[in-house]
């Protein structure tokens, strides 16, 4: 019927959540007291909404139990929503597709190499790239921006040397959660035997990506460990891995992102005060927002492609009857990637199946299936 915190996460909910410190009573007394708060249903949701997805400084542990004997349940942070997608979207879209990132910088006398890696667990994408920085890591940036990051893993040791800080900085403009992990889980040694049993298809593509980029291959190494890939067997042959080209994209950093307001903020009076909220006029339940959320941080470059957009756009605008039909069609679909990803989980339940039953003969329709 209720939740609880102690300690300094009760403190931190009272001020935080409940603007007040009545709320709080103390258990025990003398030395051995400590604060504790009473957390309904309704608040713990609010509570997850908030630091899952509008902040970046905390992570959500969640204990089952009674007396002495409590268990960890349920672990979230920003880049890995698992297990409590029930309680943030079971009322609500989820309007972006989180990603978390590992790097592992190799400094040198004026650049840096960069390898990146990561993963975004509700598409069941991994990528990896390696490119030259400078000292102001723009590259890094741009493509935390990019990719939509909201977790970024780094060795502990990188955070006591001094060509660090510049790279803290660059992170911290990016609004994202950062995690040390030990230097020893960066490696690559097994990897191509985990991408084995994770990705679709063949792994000889993935064994030649990940045998020419080294440093990437060992943030992936430590991606892999830190999200507990190969422990839930509904992930085996269901990933692909790419590799991720900075060139692909045109390259915003987040004080442009900022500027030009193009995603959504707090701070807006109403929707139409940035890109997405004027242009968001979509219908399906969840995807159309998080792939128009995509396509903005990630400005077409390429002539071909953005000109095979621009057909598409024609093709709507000059055929009023196929674009609304079109959109009474979408209006009937659920939010099938993550029907399939809770599917996959062995987790979804019979409503669920019910709707991803009943959009297949839409997605018959128009030749998707």
């Amino acid at each position: 019927d209720y939740y609880t915190a102690h300690g300094d996460n009760a403190t931190f909910v009272a001020r935080t959540y409940y603007r007040t410190t009545t709320v709080l009573r103390q258990i025990s007394s003398g030395r051995d007291a400590i604060s504790s708060v009473s957390v309904s249903k309704t608040m713990f949701e609010r509570i997850a909404r908030d630091i899952l997805l509008e902040r970046t400084d905390h992570t959500l542990e969640f204990y089952e139990g009674s007396g002495s004997n409590w268990r960890l349940s349920k672990m979230g942070t920003p880049g890995n929503l698992g297990s409590f997608e029930d309680v943030l979207f079971a009322n609500n879209d989820m309007d972006d597709s989180p990603a978390i990132v590992a790097l592992s910088p190799i400094f040198r006398e004026s650049e840096c190499i960069i390898g990146l890696a990561y993963v975004d667990l509700t598409k069941r994408t991994m990528g990896i790239a390696e490119f030259l920085d400078d000292s102001q890591f723009t590259n890094v940036e741009s493509a935390l921006v990019s990719l939509g990051c909201k977790e970024c893993l780094l060795p502990a040791e990188i955070s006591k040397t001094v060509e660090a800080r510049h790279l803290n900085d660059a992170l911290g403009r990016c609004n994202l959660l950062v995690t040390e992990r030990k230097k020893a889980e960066f490696k690559s040694k097994d990897l191509v035997p985990d991408l084995g049993r994770l990705v679709k298809d063949s792994v000889e593509p993935a064994r030649d990506l990940v045998a020419n980029l080294v440093y990437a291959s060992g943030a992936l190494g430590a991606l892999l460990s830190y999200l507990e890939l190969l422990a839930d067997e509904s992930n085996y042959g269901s990933y692909t891995i790419q590799h991720y080209k900075l060139d692909s994209y045109m390259r915003l950093d987040s004080a442009a992102m900022r500027a030009l307001s193009v995603l959504e903020s707090k701070m807006d009076a109403n929707k139409n005060f940035s890109l997405f909220g004027l242009m968001n006029r979509t219908c399906t339940a969840g995807m159309g927002k998080r792939l128009l959320n995509r396509w903005l941080k990630q400005p077409l470059v390429d002539v071909k492609e953005i000109n095979y957009r621009l057909d598409m756009v024609q093709a709507f605008v000059e055929d009023a009857a196929l674009r609304l039909d079109l959109r009474q069609h979408l209006k009937r679909i659920s939010d099938i990637e993550r029907l399939m990803h809770r599917l996959q989980r062995r987790k979804a339940s019979l409503q669920q199946i019910v709707k991803l039953f009943q959009a297949c003969p839409i997605l018959n329709l128009f030749n998707l299936i």
